[in-house]
């Protein structure tokens, strides 16, 4: 599962800006070794694994490195690579205990079940009272996968290479989800730049979405946010839970408030977000701001609610006091004047000293949830048991088809014999998945319209070659909603969206870190589908070369960054990462309305907007030039006086940056 925090319930956030102020020329005399402690440091994973890859071939790379680079690809659930490391340090003299539990926890999650065996042997050797309900998982793995699994599918239309998952069904019988894809801009371009990407993963923070399906030949499917006022928090947002008559919602979100727990680390100051269920109810115009729910706390974490068929139990995951383990699942129970009464324990039958999390309840009242403490296939497995409150039978595992060596979490049982659930297994299309064991009469577990759609089909190919581009951003930019959304291409270098007929559309794409593709326009409606391809140009332009920062444009009299700037801003930011050399000149421009030396301020503002975003993001500021060129350089006859629309003035108020130095 790539959403950690989701998981542990919690987000870790650093406050201080102490390391990522530094000079650049201090930045880069530090070793790739000490940069990736420093990311680490700071719960960087993604980030502290690119530098402790790259410090490993060089001298006085320790077993605290590798160990620390073990313990970002298990965060990030790279348990392969995970696995390798776990490997070498447990062969080395300095060897700890826990060090041959997570390698056979990253075994199992393998599927190697033998070689878990034996690590969790050591382990237990060592002291370790965890290994016996690993080493049964691994025993009852090996057999649950000499049975025949039912047929479990992966829900492609729904997914990307980001983290899908936390599917459920509202009032209205639409499919909801939660995703960190940022398919669709739900962010709101007034908050902080800063904000809105969850650094531990370099993902976007994760929001509500919705489904249509629409049943064609080819099938499409569009995706959309679900609502502004529930996916309107800064940080995560999702799952959620409906009320039987689809009118209450239990929102899990990242605190809004101010953070507490802080911890110091290499000067700077990290404190703890934790998750806190919100409520809203929806009234005749729409749902109502969610009200944080009556046992929230800053000290542990709320979050996963579930309702029961009747309306009358509230489910969910938490790690407050009096607990099994590290979170378990808890309950409360509906009084007469419809409050809730105080929390109560689900019991040592559902929980144990390990983590239990994602609790669904279906209509005859079982209660489906993940556990890491009952012997299981993987990390997290589903189990379902019934009873009710405090009085559970024995749980039962799922096996395999719903179970894998990976995470399996998040079962919900829907319309007409529909199981949907979330997994990391191998094979899917990246990161956590949407799966389903869905009857043969249904083709998707969604809504099925007839109007006529069109699709975008967009190919991108890497530099100088026809080669697929896998992994690469697209973004497509409706200027008649002056709206954008972003997905990531497939192994084939394909990426498709549903299109409105007869809007004018931008798209473009950019590199996994390494590149841009050139924007190409196109109106839709003049064919069902519109296939464009886009071939990425350098990531390191020569001295002089202008990057047209792939759609970082302006709000009229506004210099806030748009949401769908950030992943051209951190194309750019990695590449300066990697080459510390590279200098940049940040242009900004505007259109010709208002005076000249308004614009120019105004222009000055943007660019400065840019740069603190880099500033940020790690890059040093004396690396960055930035300029405000107000009107004097449009792309297009929009000069004064000249009558034109909005979408033409909006390409001017832009953004380029040009390489001065390499």
């Amino acid at each position: 599962m790539n959403i950690r925090a989701i998981r542990q319930l919690s987000v870790l956030l650093c406050i201080g800006a102490g390391i990522a102020a530094h000079p650049a020329s201090a930045q880069e005399q530090r070793t790739a070794r000490d940069r990736a402690e420093v990311h680490y440091l700071r719960y960087e994973y993604r980030k502290a694994a690119v530098f402790f890859e790259e410090a490993a071939n060089r001298k006085f790379f320790k077993t605290q490195q590798l160990r620390m680079l073990a313990d970002c690809y298990r965060q990030l659930d790279e348990y392969d690579k995970a696995a390798e490391c776990y490997r070498k340090i447990t062969e080395s003299k300095d060897a700890l205990p826990a060090d041959f539990l997570h390698y056979g926890d990253a075994l199992k999650s393998t599927g190697d079940y033998t070689a878990a065996k034996e690590m969790y042997a050591r382990y237990r050797e060592k002291g370790g009272m965890e290994a016996d309900a690993r080493i049964a998982g691994c025993d009852s793995a090996i057999a649950w996968m000499a049975d025949t699994p039912p047929v479990i599918s992966n829900l492609r239309d729904l997914n990307t290479a980001a983290a899908d998952w936390g599917a459920t069904w509202n009032g209205d019988g639409q499919l909801v989800f939660t995703s960190d894809s940022l398919r669709a801009t739900m962010l709101d371009p007034r908050q902080k730049a800063s904000l809105q990407q969850y650094r531990r993963t370099g993902n976007a923070f994760q929001k509500l979405y919705t489904v249509d399906t629409i049943h064609r030949n080819p099938d499409a499917t569009a995706v959309r946010g679900f609502d502004n006022v529930l996916n309107d928090f800064r940080y995560h947002v999702g799952p959620v839970a409906f009320s039987p008559g689809g009118d209450t919602a239990f929102i899990t979100v990242t605190s809004p408030g101010k953070p507490v727990a802080q911890k110091e680390g290499r000067h700077e100051k990290y404190r703890t977000r934790r998750l806190e269920l919100f409520v809203s109810v929806r009234g005749r115009n729409g749902w109502q701001a969610p009200a944080p729910f009556a046992y929230n706390n800053p000290q542990y974490s709320i979050g996963h609610a579930a309702v029961s068929a009747d309306g009358k139990t509230l489910y969910f995951t938490a790690d407050m006091p009096g607990g099994q383990g590290q979170t378990d699942i808890w309950f409360c129970e509906q009084q007469a004047d419809g409050a809730w009464s105080a929390p109560k324990n689900c019991g040592g039958a559902i929980n144990t000293p390990e983590e239990e999390a994602f609790p669904t309840v279906n209509e005859e009242g079982w209660l489906y949830f993940s556990s890491k403490g009952h012997p299981g296939m993987g990390g997290f497995d589903l189990f379902v048991a019934e009873g009710a409150g405090q009085n559970w039978g024995h749980p039962i595992n799922l096996k395999s088809g719903y179970n894998s060596p990976g995470d399996d979490f998040h079962l919900k049982s829907g319309p007409t014999g529909i199981e949907l659930f979330a997994s990391n297994r191998k094979g899917g299309m990246g990161g956590d998945d949407l799966y389903g064991l869905i009857p043969e009469t249904l083709s998707k577990p969604a809504i099925t319209t007839g109007r006529k759609i069109f699709i975008l089909e967009t190919s991108v190919f890497e530099q100088g070659s026809e080669q697929p581009a896998a992994g690469a951003t697209v973004m497509l930019t409706d200027e008649n909603r002056n709206d954008s959304w972003t997905l990531h291409t497939q192994d084939d270098g394909k990426a498709y969206m549903v299109l409105t007929d007869g809007h004018r559309y931008v798209v473009s794409a950019s590199g996994p870190g390494n590149g841009w593709s050139a924007s190409k326009s196109f109106t839709a409606g003049r064919e069902d589908t519109v296939k464009i391809g886009l071939h990425l140009q350098a990531g390191v332009p020569r001295p002089g070369d202008v990057m047209h920062l792939v759609r970082i444009y302006f709000d009229r009299d506004g210099y806030r960054l748009r949401p769908e700037s950030l992943t051209a801003l951190d194309s750019l930011a990695e590449i300066m990462d990697r080459f510390p050399g590279l200098l940049v000149e940040l242009g900004a421009h505007t259109d010709s309305r208002h005076t000249h030396a308004y614009n120019i301020t105004l222009s000055e503002r943007r660019a400065a907007a840019a740069a603190d975003y880099l500033v940020n993001k790690g890059i040093g500021r004396e690396r960055l030039k930035t300029v405000g060129y107000g009107e004097s350089r449009l792309t297009n006859n929009c000069a004064d006086g000249v009558e034109c629309t909005e979408a033409a003035h909006q390409q001017n108020r832009r953004l380029e940056a040009r390489i001065l130095k390499r």
